[in-house]
């Protein structure tokens, strides 16, 4: 397993549920985990968690959805901690408020998940993006949803704006290749977060897990070893991939 002693990684969403777990992976791998998050005082309980383990981490209070912000956090990150070696784009919107058919979709939420999902995404990839290029050396890993996958009806919204993350890995990586900067996905598939199990109905979380070659929820740990690989020299000569993790309820190919 690929030591990350002396790499930094930004985390965003890395308060809760599933970037949290990310954060305690790679900072448990010895990289400095800068836990972004808009949720400031969640931030700094994640990052006393970290460094009272005796693990490297820091805050960043971050709205991924404002792009001078998103800049001027990262070129932070980079001025006090000398590098920005890996960027993980998991703060996102859920289908939570709103999940409709098309035509009742909100125009709010609509506008919310692309601020949020897709142009958040690429602000932080955009804010990263000179650092690693400057460094010849990166590893950008988004987050999509196996959604995108499995056309769920009522979250065309939501789906949507993962699959707009997918096409924005592919031409990142295409981009990116030569300066030695990798830029791939993960497409989590029912995962119980705290999230998920506040707004996904018993019944309808059940329906999902039956659709699973391995019959079970999914786990954020079940994602972070995997976002892990990405980010080490064993995935060194993969990019441009979207790793499907949903227990097997999509089969592509």
């Amino acid at each position: 397993m690929t030591d990350f002693t002396g790499r930094v990684a930004v985390v965003t969403g890395a308060a809760h549920g599933i970037g949290s777990e990310y954060a305690r992976h790679l900072a448990g791998r010895g990289a400095h985990v800068v836990v972004a998050d808009i949720d400031g005082a969640a931030a700094e309980t994640m990052t006393k968690e970290l460094t009272e383990a005796g693990l490297p981490a820091s805050t960043l209070v971050l709205d991924i959805a404002d792009a001078a912000g998103c800049v001027a956090a990262v070129d932070g990150v980079a001025a006090e901690l000398g590098s920005v070696d890996f960027l993980v784009n998991n703060a996102a919107l859920y289908a939570n408020r709103d999940f409709a058919i098309a035509e009742e979709i909100s125009l709010d939420m609509w506008q919310r998940m692309i601020d949020i999902n897709i142009s958040g995404t690429f602000y932080m990839c955009r804010a990263a993006i000179p650092h690693m290029k400057r460094q010849q050396f990166g590893r950008i890993v988004n987050q999509s949803s196996a959604s995108v996958y499995a056309t769920v009806p009522r979250s065309l919204h939501y789906s949507m704006s993962k699959a707009a993350v997918i096409t924005m890995t592919k031409t990142l990586a295409r981009e990116l290749g030569p300066f030695g900067v990798t830029v791939n996905a993960i497409a989590p598939g029912v995962i119980d977060t705290e999230a998920t199990l506040k707004v996904v109905p018993p019944d309808i979380l059940e329906q999902g897990v039956q659709k699973t070659s391995l019959r079970r929820v999914g786990h954020a740990t079940d994602l972070a070893p995997v976002v892990g690989f990405l980010c080490s020299a064993d995935a060194g000569y993969i990019t441009g991939q979207t790793i499907v993790v949903d227990g097997g309820i999509n089969m592509l190919g």
